[in-house]
């Protein structure tokens, strides 16, 4: 049975695919195709985000924040361009454009010696031209340095047991016995958006999970899970919060630790979070059918991610979801009233993300010549 309608309101509201096509090339090449195929498609975009890449950016076009550069030291140290936007006294921070693994070489991976002091100098600048705001989205980063460069950057000191000022990295976690506070104005608020629950210690904390990937090799993950439970309990005690079982603590190399510990900041799940803010629940009242999608769809999408939150809203609301993915695996189809390859026969990751829009491309065709006939 066709359903007859003037126009048929289709919502794009991918998630970016990650070393592939951002969230706004993927909605830019679904609605060239659905244009393609009819007049009758009338097509809305809400690329969207939870924490992972391009955070800042969904963020910074939604809430039209402008952008303001400056240079930081990058995880190593050496200087490079950054940037983050304001909308009002609100600072949108991409963790990634400062401290990102994104900004050295793989041979370069180092978490001993990476620090997120660029980010926590981004967050300064914010803070001193009057930010009272933050949004932290921290997915991407190079270290597992539980914030200590962040926090020095901020204007703490951090002391070993002779009273020496350390570097914030993940070699003094191990070291640091007091922390001597920075004079922050009061009223700061900071909201961390996060993609992952892991807790910051033990087989799925921060240095088992996330240090292999930033370069840790196994004798290095034992100094940083070493160092993390140092530093979480001289946070501890400095703050008089019980941190070591915060879920998403893990993220970002332990980040949130102090930001919560001195400054009272949340954890929030970034992909609620993220519609939330956009009021993407009006965007789906106005359409007939929702398409989302990243480049991997499986168990670990239904964990929050993304294309999961925006699945949540749409059957809220009695819309249809199809989500669509260069990876998919039945295991996640429970969430949505369709899921869909767009990588076409034995094709290589390599190959698949090489030529990831033109695929896309080609697979919305399709996909719109279908929903066009059924609405017709």
């Amino acid at each position: 049975m066709t359903m007859k309608k003037d126009k048929i309101n289709v919502l794009i509201a991918p998630n970016s695919l990650k070393s592939s096509l951002s969230a706004f090339d993927f909605a830019d090449i679904a609605e060239d195709a659905f244009s393609q195929i009819s007049p009758d498609f009338s097509i809305r975009k809400v690329p969207v985000a939870d924490g992972g890449d391009l955070t800042g950016e969904v963020l910074q076009r939604a809430l039209d924040a402008r952008i303001v550069e400056m240079t930081v030291t990058d995880p190593l140290g050496r200087q490079v361009v950054s940037k983050y936007a304001v909308a009002g006294k609100t600072a949108i921070i991409e963790m990634a454009d400062a401290s990102g693994i994104k900004l050295i070489k793989t041979a370069e991976l180092n978490p001993m010696r990476a620090s997120s002091f660029g980010t926590g100098q981004l967050m300064a600048d914010a803070i001193s031209n009057g930010c009272t705001e933050i949004l932290l989205g921290v997915g991407g980063s190079a270290t597992v340095d539980g914030g200590t460069g962040m926090l020095s950057a901020l204007g703490f000191e951090l002391l070993d047991n002779e009273g020496n000022i350390l570097a914030g990295n993940g070699e003094s976690l191990d070291l640091v016995r007091k922390v001597r506070k920075a004079s922050l104005p009061e009223g700061i608020s900071v909201k961390i958006i996060c993609d992952v629950d892991n807790p910051l210690l033990g087989p799925t904390g921060a240095a088992a999970v996330f240090g292999p990937q930033k370069g840790a090799s196994p004798v290095m993950v034992d100094a940083l899970e070493n160092g993390l439970t140092n530093w979480c309990s001289i946070l501890e005690k400095e703050s008089g919060k019980k941190l070591s079982d915060l879920e998403g603590a893990g993220a970002a190399g332990g980040i949130s630790l102090p930001l919560v510990a001195f400054l009272n900041a949340e954890i929030v799940p970034g992909a609620r979070f993220i519609l939330s803010l956009i009021d993407f629940e009006k965007q789906v009242e106005w359409a007939d059918i929702v398409i989302t999608g990243e480049g991997k769809i499986d168990s670990q999408t239904l964990n929050d991610k993304a294309p999961k939150a925006v699945a949540d809203v749409a059957r809220r609301a009695g819309k249809p979801v199809v989500a669509i993915g260069g990876s998919v695996n039945r295991e996640a189809a429970s969430a949505f009233d369709g899921i869909f390859c767009f990588a076409r026969g034995p094709v290589s990751l390599e190959e698949s993300m090489k030529n990831a829009g033109a695929m896309l491309f080609d697979f919305s065709l399709e996909l719109a010549r279908l929903i066009h006939s059924f609405y017709r």
